[in-house]
């Protein structure tokens, strides 16, 4: 019996080609082609693209091993939640109806047994992403991504993410250990509210702290530290890749 689930946050596929993204992808693959053996469901903690739009007609062409593995999953039984990020702008019915992925917005709260999980991406948690929040509000609501699907070609759309995803990593400083506490301090009121885990990503920080047998994971990313969470039924852990 398949019995395991998985968490993995902040891909952040890229449209390059060259050997640092060819790089990530092979590990991705290689990570997704070995869990598919035990894996019972697979949760994508946000960020799985460095940007995914869907307009009406198209898609992005990138990424199609990947997407295609997904698909393999899904249809070999295995369920895959992605809980979007900040830079999976717009999931419309593509990956859910074509790969098999059940998209969701915010978070996802979930039981396994006994005990109760929270998964989200966290952007926004943070006290001082107060403008990041107002700025989420626009670019998320019906009539700004109505707008952009509608009257901005792909082609021209694509550019515009590429230029906007590369300003972004220069504009938006994350603050790493100050805001790291502040997600603990979160993960906290969930303990409160009788979650047993919490799981986040967003800071690219891998992180588990454990509280009165409740336990708080900052899944890392899939950039630099290649790290994801794995609940085995009886444990949640914290653990690195290594094909």
């Amino acid at each position: 019996m398949k019995k395991n689930i998985y968490f993995i946050s902040d891909v952040h596929l890229t449209f390059k080609e060259d050997h640092r993204e060819n790089e990530k992808r092979k590990k991705l693959l290689d990570f997704l082609t070995t869990i598919s053996q035990d894996a019972k469901e697979l949760y994508i903690l946000g960020d799985l693209f460095d940007f995914w739009f869907e307009w009406r007609h198209v898609i992005p062409k990138y990424w199609f091993p990947i997407l295609f593995q997904f698909k393999k999953m899904a249809d070999a039984g295995i369920k895959i939640n992605f809980i979007t990020g900040n830079h999976d702008f717009y999931t419309g019915q593509y990956l859910e109806k074509e790969i098999g992925i059940s998209c969701f917005a915010g978070h996802k709260e979930f039981q396994v047994g006994t005990k109760r999980f929270f998964a989200a991406h966290g952007d926004g948690y943070a006290k001082k992403d107060r403008g990041y929040r107002l700025l989420k509000k626009i670019i998320r609501s019906p009539v700004s991504q109505f707008l952009y699907k509608t009257f901005i070609p792909a082609d021209i759309g694509m550019q515009i993410a590429k230029w906007t995803s590369y300003s972004s990593r220069k504009l938006v400083k994350i603050g790493k250990t100050a805001w790291s506490e502040e997600y603990f301090q979160f993960a906290r009121g969930k303990f409160n509210e009788g979650f047993d885990y919490v799981l986040l990503g967003h800071l690219h920080l891998p992180t588990v702290k454990e509280e009165d047998g409740k336990i708080y994971i900052n899944c890392g990313d899939w950039m630099t530290e290649f790290t994801y969470a794995k609940y085995d039924g009886q444990t949640l852990t914290l653990k690195k890749w290594d094909a």
